[in-house]
């Protein structure tokens, strides 16, 4: 087995991201984990730039 296992998408063949293998698993959870918290954080900045009360839900998301 290779050390770093590639991840495809469903509609894509090129790897866009590579899992090492020999990590330990509480390495591989805490990187997943600050992974979905910034895509999370990105599309609520989205979300939020668009409303009426942005300004206020800048101040509520950034506390």
């Amino acid at each position: 087995m290779d050390r770093y296992m590639p991840v495809t998408g469903i509609d894509c063949s090129v790897p866009s991201l590579l899992i090492d293998t020999e990590a330990p698993l509480d390495v591989l959870h805490e990187i997943a984990a600050y992974r979905i918290r910034t895509a999370t954080q990105l599309l609520e900045s989205f979300a939020l730039s668009e409303g009426v009360h942005s300004d206020l839900a800048r101040v509520l998301v950034t506390s």
